[in-house]
């Protein structure tokens, strides 16, 4: 949550303009999201580290949603 919020309050200060916000907010939601989440599952052993990767395909973390968000 910490680099969203970094990524919203520089572009309110004006010193990131739309592009890097979007590139950044990409980023954020594909690259660092999948790896956070793939951790935490991994971490506690309900996927094996190698198919952290598997977590970027669409629709893919939604069948974790209990075990990310509720456990």
């Amino acid at each position: 949550m910490a680099p969203l919020a970094i990524l919203i309050w520089c572009s309110k200060k004006d010193w990131i303009d739309g592009t890097l916000l979007t590139v950044g907010l990409l980023f954020y939601a594909i690259v660092y999201r999948t790896f956070t989440d793939g951790k935490r599952l991994a971490v506690k052993n309900i996927i094996p580290e190698s198919s952290i990767w598997k977590l970027v395909v669409p629709g893919t973390r939604f069948q974790y949603f209990k075990e990310l968000y509720l456990k």
